[in-house]
């Protein structure tokens, strides 16, 4: 048994600090600067109050955090090998700050088509420069995520 659970505490449900993906060449790894403010130097706030489920909110002011990431060969070689741009919506009512999930694509990473986080809270989108092949991007690997109703 963990320490967590002696304590009666119980843990916590996301890690503390930014939750924004940074990549260092086809590998990516999460920011998680701030994890004492909320608020993150290079990403900025992440730290909202939960929504009150009594309070239903229409949700009129929205969020959208838009960020690209370089796809390099590795740390060492600054050849950009693919873009991808990370989308996530947040209400920005005072006092909701409920995200959104993104529904009808698969979790997981790919280079030839759009997909989500596990938790569906962000979206990972290929994108090229308009002067780039067609196939650009398409050579670096990526995997897919399967749900499977039976629990296997």
């Amino acid at each position: 048994m963990s320490d967590d659970h002696r304590s009666g505490e119980q843990p916590a449900a996301e890690p503390a600090g930014c939750p924004k993906q940074e990549w260092d060449g086809p590998f990516s790894y999460r920011c998680g600067l701030g994890a004492d403010v909320g608020v993150c130097a290079k990403h900025g706030q992440f730290r909202h109050e939960p929504a009150d489920p009594d309070k239903p909110c229409p949700h009129t002011d929205m969020h959208l955090d838009a960020d690209v990431q370089r796809l390099t060969v590795s740390g060492d070689d600054p050849t950009v090998v693919a873009y991808i741009a990370e989308l996530s919506i947040r209400c920005a009512a005072p006092g909701c700050g409920e995200r959104f999930r993104w529904t009808g694509v698969p979790a997981g990473m790919m280079p030839n088509r759009p997909a989500c986080t596990p938790d569906e809270f962000v979206l990972h989108a290929p994108i090229r420069p308009a002067t780039a092949d067609p196939d650009f991007g398409l050579g670096i690997p990526g995997f897919a995520i399967q749900y499977r109703g039976d629990g296997r």
